[in-house]
């Protein structure tokens, strides 16, 4: 039973001080200033996606984890005060693409932005 605690408390001791130093920068954002923009924290934990108007144009992204799982965020009210956002548990963001969709039927969608620390 000791070598279980002390395993546990050896691991939240790494996560603990592997924390801040991911920490550290600013994370990333991509976006198009007549739509809206993305932005990744440092982490690569947590994804953020705002439309900035309401308009005829949604904007949502697109993103993949470490575990190759892809997920698509968007952001419901566009032009309000609160924007569209998910946390990854398991692995972290590797990639991700802001997209627009215009009158609910065309569909743009800026370059995948490669995560690469």
């Amino acid at each position: 039973m000791s070598k279980i605690i002390t395993l546990v408390a050896a691991l939240l001791a790494v996560v603990t001080l592997a924390s801040p130093a991911a920490a550290n920068g600013p994370g990333w954002s991509d976006g198009d200033s007549r739509y809206g923009y993305v932005q990744v924290s440092a982490d690569r934990k947590h994804i953020k996606v705002c439309d900035s108007y309401a308009d005829k144009t949604s904007v949502y992204v697109e993103y993949a984890t470490t575990y190759l799982l892809k997920h698509t965020v968007k952001d419901e009210r566009g032009g309000d005060f609160e924007c569209g956002e998910d946390s990854v548990f398991f692995g972290t963001i590797t990639v991700f693409k802001i997209c627009f969709r215009h009158n609910h039927v065309s569909r743009e969608c800026n370059n995948s932005v490669w995560i690469k620390r």
